[in-house]
């Protein structure tokens, strides 16, 4: 098992020493932007006591050589204010808006980070954030009930019993306020969701009986209004299905009065056209990227599939089918097209540039001959310089090993002996024609990787 790492201690404290860099960075630039509102501002909310003999102090020895500020000490003092306030006030409006008790106050008071920074108390402050993050509780809640359905005395009951069981202040008026504006949501969900649905705006008449019988306001203009508004996308995105779907204005037409509908036949239209305007774009693109002209066999086929056709289908068709040709019929897609061996469609180009593109296809086929040639020319070459390197490697590790025999002030010479320096100069003689044999086959290579991106960079040039 590895032993565990132990980090150092000035590694630990890394992080803290960078905030605190980066705090005190902050505080040289506020001084050196001068506005002691906005500093005091800052410490305020920071939760620090107001100290600005202290921050002038900081200022004097790492700001700008300025004049001083006309009366700093006042504009500090009302900056850390406002900003101590800010802080208490947002304390309290969070927990306000969380449904809390207004005695949440004094757990801040005895709060670490209270306690930490020296935060002067500021009651005043926060009640008053909590009395406002108090009526965005209840206007919350509700909502909620007005977007349900819900009629205002039941859940407004509700409220109140809940305020009376938690002891916590009830907001009748931001509870109203909020059911208002959610039972306006309510009807304008109703009159999208019919809309949507291709219901008939006389189901409000319906809607709104329910809604009376059970205590439930209504708002008919937030119902129309909304309804009239998506009653537009209702139209739009039966066009956009039917056109594609041999269905015309002709049948929905006839369907949608026979419900009572209200009939939006420019939206219808527009939409059908549009649709089947892009359907006719695309074809002509997919054709013209290596198709022929198509649009006579398309026509034919129109009714079959299902799709209609306008006065500017030709056009259209057209238009996309000969920007796409123009893409397609040069020579650098030829040549793309020969190196994957994917077959180029010449006679669907003009007839004055059959020959180049040809001529490209071809490139491009020799082109990837060559790159098949040069990749095992080059791993080849690769082979080569491995080998002779060990060759040489081998050699120098030999030579070394005779070196020191020879050289050796007690080596014993005898038969044994003998036969040992013979044996090494023999496999001394084998290394240096095994080098000399691969360099030959590394030259040779290298030649040949050398040749083949020639070729190669030729072709491109006769094609690019």
């Amino acid at each position: 098992m590895k032993p565990l790492l132990r980090l150092r201690p000035w590694l630990l404290a890394l992080p803290i020493l960078l905030a605190g860099c980066q705090g005190t960075m902050q505080r040289i630039a506020d001084c050196k932007v001068g506005d002691w509102t906005a500093i005091g501002h800052k410490d305020g909310v920071n939760g620090e006591p107001a100290n600005y003999a202290e921050r002038k102090e900081f200022c004097d020895d790492h700001g700008d050589d300025k004049k001083a500020v006309a009366g700093a000490d006042t504009l500090y003092a009302a900056g850390w204010n406002r900003g101590n306030w800010d802080r208490w006030s947002q304390w309290g409006e969070q927990d306000g808006v969380q449904g809390l008790h207004a005695s949440q106050f004094a757990q801040h008071v005895a709060s670490d980070e209270v306690r930490k920074h020296g935060t002067p108390i500021n009651q005043p402050a926060y009640d008053s954030g909590w009395t406002l993050g108090n009526s965005n509780y209840w206007r919350g809640i509700g909502r909620s009930a007005g977007v349900e359905g819900q009629p205002l005395n039941t859940p407004l009951e509700a409220g109140r019993s809940r305020a009376a069981a938690t002891q916590m202040r009830f907001d009748e008026d931001a509870f109203r306020g909020g059911w208002q504006v959610g039972n306006r949501t309510f009807w304008q969900d109703a009159g999208y969701n019919d809309a949507h649905n291709g219901v008939p705006d006389s189901e409000f008449q319906q809607r709104a009986l329910r809604a009376r019988s059970a205590g439930v306001q209504v708002q008919e203009e937030a119902y129309r209004a909304a309804w009239n508004g998506e009653l537009i996308n209702y139209w739009r995105n039966l066009g956009t299905e039917d056109a594609l779907n041999r269905r015309d204005f002709a049948m929905r037409s006839k369907e949608a009065r026979a419900r009572g509908l209200k009939v939006l036949e420019t939206d219808y239209r527009l939409a059908w056209e549009n649709r089947l305007t892009e359907y006719w774009r695309q074809a002509g693109t997919e054709d013209g990227f290596g198709q022929p002209f198509l649009l006579e066999d398309r026509l034919v086929r129109a009714s079959r599939d299902g799709v209609f056709v306008l006065p500017s289908t030709r056009a259209v068709y057209s238009a996309a089918w000969e920007e796409q040709n123009a893409r397609y019929c040069v020579a650098e897609v030829a040549f793309e097209r020969g190196r994957g061996n994917n077959g180029m469609a010449v006679e669907v180009c003009r007839v004055e540039l059959r020959d180049q593109l040809k001529r490209a296809y071809v490139n491009g086929q020799d082109y990837q001959s060559f790159t098949v040639l040069l990749r095992q020319s080059s791993n080849e070459l690769d082979e080569m310089n491995s080998r002779v390197n060990d060759g040489y490697h081998r050699l120098s590790r030999l030579e070394r090993e005779m070196r020191q025999a020879s050289e050796a002030k007690d080596r014993v010479v005898n038969d044994e002996t003998r036969k040992q320096d013979a044996r090494r100069e023999h496999e001394r003689r084998e290394l240096l024609e095994h080098i000399r044999r691969h360099e030959s086959r590394r030259e040779e290579a290298r030649r040949w990787v050398d040749h083949y991106q020639r070729e190669m960079d030729r072709l491109r040039r006769l094609t690019y």
